[in-house]
């Protein structure tokens, strides 16, 4: 078995539109680290510069930095009064708004800038007190502001069209319950982009899809099942050393996926922030109960268990097609119409329960999923279902390779 299983990796390695596939994703997820970085810009607090690339990225880190520490009531009571203090400044001051901020500078000097624009420009300010204003009345407290928000958002509906049910919005009120208020605030720069960037290893999964599109239907194609099939082990062990080999090359290709994705942008952005509250990354109105860290480990545990279940659909395509060609093409299909759905709201729940588009808003936007009383969230529907997807196809896929008429 052993021997079988590893030639038959071998032949997966050997698969030379596969691998150049999986390379090119590969280059393709570290080009999209480099280019973040290259294409940056922001606003340099200390000097109202509008600064890029790696300047960006170090005054990004300096901005937030500065805003590091607990978010309690005193804490945020004092940066609703700077907030407001610059937007009255601004009202204020006539013709500010028809300045550029060098022109701002130099008529009414940095420490100015500084005290307006340098406040009101600063995403941290608008971020927290936009969640304070989601109460009728502008909270005094970021956790009934969130709350606030999660609330509003629960009575609109997902995305303004799909309500929730009572059983779904008790779900996601209990969830948030869960939350340790106060927040810590600080940098968190790569872990932020491992997120941000998560369903595009969705992506990936197209190109392991196209790796192991020939595992059955290669044989069938060359014309070695013929030989193969009527052996002594041929129907019995080849499918299964077939199937433990395809699963290496997954569980491989997708530690090494994972692995590069999170080394290149936290190479490149910092490895601070891993423990921050994930609401600091994805926005104060996530209700899950998790550290940027651990949002991290689950966004692709969840990936792998859609990895797999992909690579079983592809298992069962290749065991009763003749050609690779289909057997590529209908996974490609799938991940591609997840991503048109979106734009169609009616179906947008249906298409976030494909590959990219549902790795793109786990443990992120409030998706839920009900049947009378029992409700489960997007990650908990993916992996359902792609876990039946893995339990259902392998054998189906072993059964009809074993079942293949030899001409």
């Amino acid at each position: 078995m052993g021997v079988l299983v590893r030639f038959e990796l071998k032949k997966i390695l050997n698969n030379r539109a596969g691998m150049a596939a999986c390379a090119l994703m590969l280059v393709m997820l570290a080009a999209i680290a480099a280019l973040n970085l290259l294409t940056m810009d922001t606003i340099d607090i200390a000097t109202g510069e509008l600064v890029h690339g790696p300047e960006a990225l170090q005054a990004y880190r300096q901005m937030q930095g500065s805003h590091a520490g607990t978010l309690d009531d005193n804490r945020i009571a004092k940066d609703v009064a700077t907030f407001d203090r610059a937007e009255q400044l601004s009202q204020e001051t006539k013709g500010l708004n028809d300045l550029s901020n060098q022109e701002t500078i130099e008529r009414y000097g940095l420490p100015f800038w500084q005290e307006t624009r340098g406040v009101l420009e600063d995403g941290y300010y608008k971020k927290v007190v936009g969640t304070l204003d989601s109460a009728n009345l502008r909270s005094a407290s970021l956790e009934n502001g969130a709350r606030a928000r999660i609330d509003g958002s629960l009575e609109n509906g997902f995305w303004g069209y799909h309500p929730y049910t009572d059983a779904e919005k008790a779900y996601w009120r209990n969830l948030a319950d869960e939350i340790a208020w106060p927040l810590e605030w600080g940098y968190d720069g790569g872990w932020h982009n491992v997120l941000t960037w998560k369903g595009f290893s969705g992506l990936a999964i197209i190109a392991l899809c196209i790796a192991l599109s020939g595992v059955f239907a290669g044989e069938y194609r060359d014309r070695t099942v013929a030989v193969v099939l009527p052996t002594r082990w041929g129907k019995k062990v080849l499918p299964i050393a077939k199937t433990v080999a395809a699963f290496l090359f997954t569980t491989g290709y997708w530690l090494v996926l994972a692995v590069a994705i999170i080394a290149i942008h936290v190479g490149i952005y910092g490895t601070e922030g891993w423990d921050l509250p994930v609401q600091v990354t994805t926005g104060l109105d996530n209700p899950y109960p998790l550290t940027v860290g651990q949002a991290v480990v689950l966004s692709y545990a969840l990936g792998y268990i859609i990895a797999l279940g992909m690579a079983a659909l592809t298992l069962l395509l290749s065991s009763k097609m003749s050609s690779t060609m289909p057997v590529a093409v209908i996974p490609i299909t799938i991940v591609f119409l997840g991503i048109i759905g979106l734009f169609s709201t009616p179906l947008a729940k249906v298409a976030l329960l494909t590959p990219f588009s549902g790795l793109s808003y786990a443990f992120d936007a409030m998706v839920s999923y009900a049947i009378g009383p029992f409700v489960s969230d997007l990650p908990m529907m993916l992996a359902t279902l792609y876990g039946i997807m893995l339990i259902a196809f392998v054998p189906l896929a072993i059964y009809s390779f074993r079942r293949h008429q030899v001409a």
